[in-house]
């Protein structure tokens, strides 16, 4: 396929996820208007405030609980009044979405930090599950998507379809602009079948099905992931029940992990065999499995036009990680895989934007996010300071995507090594000290190893 028809084939699929243009919002101007989001930086951040100024508005109008913590901290929208305003926005910890009661209150948890009105759910019982709760939202149109740190707490990030096709939109357009993108390329994803469970991680890289053809996408893990199986995983079961499949799955764990890992080597030697260009994509500690097993037995294949993108980090793994410029070496010994044809993504169940690196292994921040750097105090810091990454995101509608996070980053005006406008994370991303591992790739890892009042009336401010 000629580059201008692969361009082509890409922007239909942007227009898919695009709202008609009378519907749009000052925040659906400021993702879709840009044609190109590294090219003319400043440009595209034009519509930046507008979008931020209304996001603000609408969760400091349509959401309870962050309507008090705009009330605590006496910052209304009127005070928002231009660009140099937008740092007095609160912002929440990401722990925010794991600090939830257990039990039948958990659903008014979930009404109370959702912006706007939860579709009205039907349940069997008085006290529905985790998963039976996201099972029911997920057929009305609003996703429950779970992540978790090495805590094994879950978070919850509610998303309603608006939000979510921004997520995709915006993750989409870095990936054609900061990798070879060919919408006909085969697709090797090593995380769990992403049409079987909301686990974010499985979701983010499950947007490569509205990249390329489905029928050229491989899932290593064909298994449906609840948050039930997760803590049974972790040992942590409920009844008599639970125990017995527990001990089932610590049986087949390890032989499924097995053959999940042997085809996907074959994958590779067929891709070699029959010179197919491959987009493989997971988590590092998967594909350092895989490339471990592979060095064992003696094997490698050659993979000049393939790539590589990793996400989520090393986590339970942590011992066994190596730094990225040994990563991207074993890489190319192995699979054959130029070190400019690997590429990471930073990515955060909270933020509605990927940080994805180019060629050059910076990662390139989009322009409908605005990044921050805080000292211990929480004071802003500028470029090339190491701190606490905070990030300003104006695409969610159904909850405040205002984050600071428990990541240590430096971040660096305009990337070293490519001639993207733009300002880029440096390479390595670390925790804070003190703060867990956070996120998908620690359930991954384990995968791989054995108030209560109903808050519907809303101030309006």
């Amino acid at each position: 396929m000629s580059s201008v028809s692969g361009e082509k084939q890409g922007i239909q699929r942007l227009m898919k996820l695009t709202p008609p243009k009378d519907q749009w919002t000052p925040v659906d101007s400021a993702l879709h208007t840009p044609k190109m989001f590294f090219c003319n930086y400043k440009k595209a951040q034009e519509r930046m405030f507008a979008a931020i100024y209304h996001t603000f508005k609408h969760h400091y109008q349509n959401n309870f609980l962050y309507h008090r913590v705009c009330e605590v901290n006496g910052i209304t929208p009127d005070q928002i009044t231009s660009e140099y305003d937008v740092q007095k926005i609160p912002l929440l910890p990401d722990a925010f979405f794991k600090d939830y009661p257990d039990g039948n209150k958990f659903l008014h948890w979930l009404k109370t930090i959702f912006t706007g009105s939860l579709p009205k759910p039907f349940f069997k019982s008085n006290n529905p599950s985790y998963d039976e709760i996201i099972d029911e939202f997920n057929r009305k149109g609003t996703s429950i998507m779970f992540t978790s740190g090495t805590s094994g707490r879950f978070s919850f990030i509610p998303r309603d379809t608006r939000s979510w096709n921004r997520v995709k939109y915006s993750a989409m357009k870095s990936v054609m602009e900061l990798m070879d993108y060919n919408p006909t390329d085969q697709v090797i994803l090593l995380i769990p079948d992403p049409r079987q469970t909301n686990l974010t991680i499985a979701s983010l890289f499950g947007i490569a099905y509205d990249l390329y053809d489905p029928s050229n996408i491989h899932v290593a893990l064909d298994m449906k992931i609840t948050t039930q199986f997760l803590r049974m995983q972790r040992d942590e079961t409920i009844g008599l029940s639970e125990k017995l499949k527990a001990k089932a799955l610590a049986t087949i764990s390890p032989l499924v992990q097995r053959n999940s890992d042997l085809r996907v080597i074959h994958l590779l030697e067929e891709a070699e065999k029959n010179k197919k260009r491959l987009n493989i994509a997971g988590p590092p500690f998967w594909l350092d499995q895989i490339m471990e097993r592979m060095k064992k037995e003696g094997t490698t294949v050659r993979l000049p036009e393939s790539q590589i993108l990793t996400g989520g980090g090393w986590k339970a793994e942590e011992n066994k990680r190596l730094p990225e410029e040994l990563f991207r070496e074993k890489v190319t010994e192995i699979l054959g895989i130029p070190e400019e044809r690997y590429h990471d993504v930073y990515a955060m169940s909270e933020c509605s934007s990927v940080f994805l690196s180019c060629e050059g292994h910076y990662k390139h921040i989009p322009p409908v996010v605005i990044p921050l750097v805080l000292d211990e105090n929480l004071n802003p810091l500028g470029y090339e300071q190491v701190g606490r990454f905070a990030f300003i995101d104006p695409l969610p509608d159904s909850y405040p995507g205002f984050i600071i996070t428990g990541d240590k980053v430096k971040i660096l005006e305009r990337c070293p090594k490519c001639n993207r406008e733009g300002p880029v994370l440096d390479v390595e991303v670390t925790r804070m000290p003190g703060f867990e591992g956070r996120g998908c790739a620690a359930i991954m890892a384990e995968l791989m190893q054995k108030d209560g009042e109903d808050h519907s009336e809303l101030p309006v401010g």
